[in-house]
């Protein structure tokens, strides 16, 4: 009597690799739609989601004055105040003393504009383009654009609005990471899953990697603040302290930090030396935040991350690109916290492993077993 053949399973007549293949792209598939998911997740809540973020560096690099104030006798809460006021002062002073250049050089900046613009008038007349033409054209894209100019404003207060409701969660959430930092990080290590001593490590891994990339930050802003400050001190131009310390402070900003710096730098040139000075400054600017900052800041930060220039710079570029300016300062930090974490989860689940024995050798397993052959005879 024969026996009824089983029948194969359908994916046993696949060939393996093809098993393989098809596998790993339904995981590979499963993976980006998690990050596309959670990427869109954590978009719309970003209004909370940066303040935090922000809250949390500043914690990292600032609790540590909060524990020097605490062993002196300071308690935690004041000392927490404390620290944020003086980041106030420091902030609030720079954009004070840029806002007070400014003003202070107003009515030079205003002439130096309308000379350039009777220049420019002067030029188009010599080419044979009409003024008046110039005039009405203005006057037609001015009453057509009142309706943009009103949509400029109400989108100016509703970012005003955002970045005031912004700044207030920031600085509650800051105050708070800051009093209770190690009752927050002992909590937080508990909860990763991992053992608790694992979980202390890897948070004091993200903490240094941190401090190590705003030092490289502060390092680097040094001789560009300097550089422009120099420049000015040679062209004989005012307020070369300000610059100095509005460029410095401003470093911490990526791209709208240089932004705001380099305009206040030309604007007190163009009104207190003019023109010329003006464009010599700008070329300075261009050249020490672009050129020199770009080149020391890559260098330094690679350095005390132990990235190499190219991951830091990559991932300072895919980090502006999915998550603007908080993507652009964390993005390298969070390489090297990544690297940092898997080198220690690696290190801390090999210690418990027994270490492999060589392979011994023929003549050595002989003779094991003709001593226990011998013991089992004697």
């Amino acid at each position: 009597m024969t026996q009824p053949s089983q029948r194969r399973p359908p994916l046993a007549r696949v060939p393996p690799w093809l098993r393989r293949v098809g596998v790993s792209s339904w995981l590979t598939l499963g993976v980006i739609a998690l990050v596309v998911v959670l990427y869109l997740g954590l978009a719309r809540i970003s209004g909370l989601l940066i303040p935090l973020a922000v809250a949390i560096v500043l914690a990292m690099l600032f609790h540590p004055l909060v524990d020097r104030l605490k062993a002196v006798g300071v308690p935690k809460a004041l000392g927490s105040a404390l620290v944020m006021l003086g980041m106030a002062v420091v902030a609030g002073g720079a954009v004070l003393l840029a806002v007070r250049g400014v003003i202070d050089q107003s009515h030079e900046i205003g002439l130096q504009l309308q000379n350039g613009w009777n220049q420019i008038q002067s030029s188009l007349t010599d080419l044979g383009i009409s003024i008046e033409g110039l005039g009405n054209l203005w006057a037609s894209v001015g009453s057509s654009g009142g309706g943009a100019v009103s949509g400029l404003i109400q989108a100016g207060v509703s970012s005003a609005a955002a970045f005031a409701i912004g700044t207030f969660i920031g600085a509650f959430l800051l105050y708070y990471l800051m009093k209770d930092w190690h009752t927050l990080r002992n909590w937080v290590a508990g909860h990763l899953a991992l053992p608790q001593e694992l979980g202390e490590g890897l948070i004091e891994d993200a903490t240094g990697a941190i401090r190590r990339y705003f030092w490289g930050i502060t390092l680097a802003s040094v001789p560009v603040a300097l550089t422009i400050g120099l420049a000015m001190w040679i062209l004989g131009l005012p307020l070369v302290a300000t610059v100095i310390l509005v460029t410095f402070v401003t470093s911490y900003v990526p791209y709208l930090g240089a932004i705001f710096s380099g305009a206040f730098t030309v604007l007190i040139a163009l009104g207190s030396g003019g023109l010329t000075d003006a464009l010599i400054m700008l070329v300075v600017v261009l050249v020490a935040q672009n050129a020199l900052q770009t080149l020391i800041q890559t260098k330094l930060t690679s350095d005390q991350l132990s990235l190499h220039p190219i991951v830091n710079l990559g991932s300072t570029i895919v980090g502006a690109t999915f998550a603007g300016l908080l993507g652009a300062t964390l993005s390298a930090p969070l390489v090297a916290m990544f690297i940092a974490a898997q080198e220690r989860i690696r290190a801390y689940y090999s210690e418990g492993l027994p270490e492999e024995s060589e392979p011994q050798s023929p003549d050595e397993e002989a003779s094991v077993v003709e001593r226990m052959i011998e013991e089992a005879g004697g």
